[in-house]
């Protein structure tokens, strides 16, 4: 069968996962990537509106001396105060969701197009998704990278694990996991089987 839409591939995983580097292993296969992270940052440095809503709501402590919002300020109040960050989330998910669908539009010439979404369970967003594909890694290499990549302390990473569902419940939930707990001649090995496979026999 024949589709007339992109078949959209929602790519999740928890924090420090390798994400990231599945996107770019989709994107040397000519797969579009969108990254809601990156979609993130841009609304937060380019929507006035959006910077207006979290000023009122978190005080001017997370706009830093350039105007713009304090992510790192933002993140401390957050992951220290669930009530805090569901509060941000009822802010930033409508306008990035907003913002996800008309990249995904712009993009509807392209067979399948993937989006990095690491609160897609979280937020319940399933429904925005035909086929959803789970990164994971050992936690011993996960916690390696956050403390390497982002210099966060041991507490620093728990809490910020604490603010999403585990590995395993993301796996589970998801139609195909993807092992990145090896080499990236390994993960791109199970990409490219995925992608053949869709190719073949779209879901």
């Amino acid at each position: 069968m024949t589709r007339s839409k992109p078949l959209i591939i929602g790519i999740t995983g928890t924090i420090g996962s390798g994400k990231s580097t599945v996107g770019r292993i989709l994107a040397t296969q000519n797969v579009p990537v969108i990254d809601s992270d990156k979609v993130v940052h841009d609304l937060f440095d380019s929507s006035e509106k959006l910077k207006s809503a979290i000023k009122t709501a978190f005080g001017q402590q997370v706009i830093n001396s350039a105007g713009k919002i304090d992510r790192q300020q933002l993140g401390a109040i957050v992951f220290a105060d669930p009530a805090r960050r569901k509060e941000l989330e009822s802010i930033v998910h409508p306008a990035t969701i907003e913002e996800i669908q008309k990249q995904i539009q712009a993009l509807s010439n392209n067979r399948f197009v993937a989006v990095l979404v690491p609160l897609l369970f979280e937020a319940r967003l399933e429904s925005h998704y035909d086929l959803i594909w789970s990164v994971y890694t050992d936690e011993q290499t996960l916690r390696t990278r956050l403390r390497s990549r982002d210099g966060l302390t041991d507490e620093e990473i728990d809490k910020r694990l604490a603010a999403q569902f585990k590995q395993v419940d993301k796996s589970a939930r998801a139609a195909h996991t993807i092992d990145n707990s090896g080499t990236t001649e390994e993960t791109e090995k199970q990409l490219l089987l995925l992608i053949e496979k869709l190719k073949k026999d779209p879901e």
